[in-house]
């Protein structure tokens, strides 16, 4: 499809080779959501992606109320993310919105969350900072697949949490972290939800990604070549990804 320039009534329409592709390399539009979607990517892996590993870490070394903390910490993933994100968009009106309320009641005065190109960004990363859901379970199954024996013994040698977590757990979890990271890296790319929902694409297009313009150009512009050449770069920029982290995993494990 994304060789041609599609059309629904005469499929699949009049073929342009990389006509499509240099129509993106040529729009500002694409450059936009491109860096948007590497900036969200980066913010998503470098304030998000340790959140599960830290809480399971938490309940690994926590044993009473394990089963509430396990409660709280899987809440987040019981709502309906349409339903999660509605929810933080009202909580960052400036007007009403329940966190604006909490800063004027300590004196730090109101923020345009989604209307400041400044901190939007942030302000939809925040949401997936406060839990981790079912990866928080993954990782802990993992780590409560050490054996025991090896805990303790690094304990009566005189290792102390930090040490057991880096000599012990962390290489325990290298695979189960490299895989999830290529996971979790393929749907910060492919998100859509919190961006369409919360800000449209603004202010001033500065949280508008590949996703949504794939979606424009597709049902709005019905411009089906291009959707599907943005859609292809995606996935070889995804598949690059996971190439180059399988990669690493290997040279590691060796």
């Amino acid at each position: 499809m994304s060789f041609f320039d599609y059309n629904l009534m005469d499929p699949p329409g009049r073929f342009v080779g990389l006509g499509n592709y240099l129509l993106l390399y040529q729009s500002s539009d694409f450059w936009t959501a491109f860096g948007n979607t590497l900036i969200f990517g980066a913010l998503f892996v470098g304030l998000t992606f340790w959140v599960p590993i830290v809480q399971a870490l938490f309940l690994n070394e926590i044993h009473r109320s394990n089963a509430v903390f396990r409660f709280l910490y899987l809440l987040p993933a019981a709502v309906p993310s349409v339903a999660g994100f509605v929810l933080w968009k009202w909580m960052y009106n400036p007007d009403y919105g329940l966190l604006n309320e909490w800063l004027n009641w300590i004196g730090l005065g109101p923020y345009n969350w989604l209307s400041d190109p400044s901190i939007a960004k942030l302000a939809i990363v925040i949401p997936s900072m406060l839990g981790g859901g079912i990866n928080v379970l993954i990782y802990y199954s993992a780590m409560r697949s050490i054996p025991e024996e090896v805990i303790e013994a690094a304990k009566i040698d005189g290792a102390n949490p930090w040490q057991r977590i880096l000599k012990i757990i962390f290489p325990g979890l290298r695979f189960i972290i490299g895989i999830q990271f290529i996971a979790f890296l393929a749907g910060v790319f492919l998100t859509f939800e919190p961006m369409y929902i919360m800000t449209g694409g603004g202010p001033v297009n500065s949280t508008r990604v590949l996703t949504m313009l794939v979606y424009e150009y597709a049902f709005k512009s019905y411009r089906f070549g291009l959707a599907g050449a943005i859609s292809l770069i995606m996935f070889l920029l995804i598949a690059v990804i996971t190439l180059v982290q399988l990669r690493l995993s290997k040279d590691q494990t060796e």
